[in-house]
Parts: structure tokens; sequence; C-alpha cells
């Protein structure tokens, strides 16, 4: 089994001493089980990302967490000054979504394999980075799966720009004809095939031409994974 960070296996306690189950936690952030499951099962970074720790404060406290204890895994110190765990929770959604217009146009499947596009409308929407700002048809992706470690790790936030250009090696989202999605690097591609690579287990992935409807090229991701 994949070593986890302390921060994993603390957050695992701290929702065990709300008495809370992973898919209550993932339902009250607005997640996916499988993005959740990801921050106790596999996260292997020091840290949790700071909005996730503050919104799992806000979920656990009022179930007997002490307070501070979820930002502490963030590496928020207790009495260092944090002034958006001080905000109404309806006054930072408000503030928040006035920002989020970039919609996420992928969905997890559940099996690890990968996801499925969005055909229409995104469920969801997330804040749009400034490398993105006038994009107009720019997106957002959820990885999941754990084909591409240590690059990308599951319930990470990938962002697209489906107009920058291919270039050997860089990593991009692959829509297939039947509207599957694959996270992967980018090796080239001909009149017949699209190879492609995955890192764990390490292996080359030879598409048939046919068979791929689109590659739009990943220009980094919302966490540190």
């Amino acid at each position: 089994m994949t070593e986890i960070s302390e921060a994993a296996r603390r957050l695992k306690e701290l929702r065990e001493q709300a008495g809370l189950t992973m898919r209550a936690v993932s339902e009250a952030l607005g997640w996916s089980l499988t993005r959740y499951q990801h921050y106790e099962d596999r996260y292997k970074r020091r840290f949790l990302p700071f909005e996730l720790a503050r919104d799992l404060e806000a979920i656990f406290v009022p179930h007997g967490v002490e307070s501070g204890a979820v930002l502490g895994l963030a590496g928020i110190e207790a009495g260092q000054p944090v002034n958006q765990r001080r905000e109404s929770a309806p006054a930072r959604a408000a503030a928040t979504q006035a920002q989020r217009d970039l919609p996420v146009m992928g969905t997890v499947k559940g099996d690890g394999d990968g996801f499925l596009f969005i055909q229409g409308e995104a469920k969801e929407f997330v804040e749009r980075p400034a490398n993105l700002k006038g994009v107009f048809n720019a997106l957002a992706l959820y990885m999941d799966g754990d084909l591409m470690e240590p690059r990308y790790y599951a319930g990470e936030l990938l962002y697209v720009n489906p107009n920058r250009p291919l270039t050997k090696n860089c990593f991009v989202a692959v829509e297939l004809a039947d509207g599957q999605g694959l996270i992967r690097q980018f090796l080239r591609r001909n009149e017949d095939e699209v190879v492609l690579r995955q890192f764990n287990p390490a292996k080359d992935v030879h598409l048939k031409a046919g068979n791929v409807r689109k590659i739009v090229r990943i220009t980094g991701a919302a966490e540190a994974g």
C-alpha cells in the first residue's frame, strides 16, 4: 500500500472523532466520494490545501472536533490570524461564487479508470486562474485514479486551455469517441494512431486515431495533490 502523509492519517482520525462517514463529508463538501477518499487514503503531501481544511473545519467543529484542529492540517497554527475563517458561511459563499465561472466538464466514473466528459451544461463551476482569464472555452477536470501518479493524484483539479498547441511530453485530456476521458502525457500522433504515456504502471498507450474525438492541453493543477 502506498504510504500516506500524517495529514491524511490525522484527517481520518478527526472525521471518525466527529462521527461522520466519508460519504457524509464528501456530500457536505459537494464532492464525489472518490475525490474525498483521496485525501484520507492516498494523500502524500505534508499539508492539506487551505481551502479544504477551512471547509472541513466548518463541518467537523459542530460535531465536537476542537476548533483549529483541522486548520492545523493545513499548517495554520493555533492563534494565527485566518481572515477567511472568520467569515460567515453565506458571506464566504457569496464572495466565492462571484469568482467561480470556470466550468468543470468531467465527472468521475467511480471505477478508477478515468472520467466521462460532460456534454451540455456543466454541473459545477470553480475559480478561474489568472492564466485562463479571457479564454472563453477553457475548462477544468477532476483527475481520477492513480495511473498518472506521481504527476497527478486522484481528486486534483486540472485546468485545460483547448487553444494551446500540443507539444511532445505535455500533459493532455483525451476525449474518446464514447465520451470517456483520460489524463495522460502526450507523445505523438499521426493519421493512424495517438500515442500517450501513463506513469503508474509506466507504459505507452496506443489509441486508434478514429477512436479519439478530442485532445486538449492541461495547463496546470489547482491543488498540490
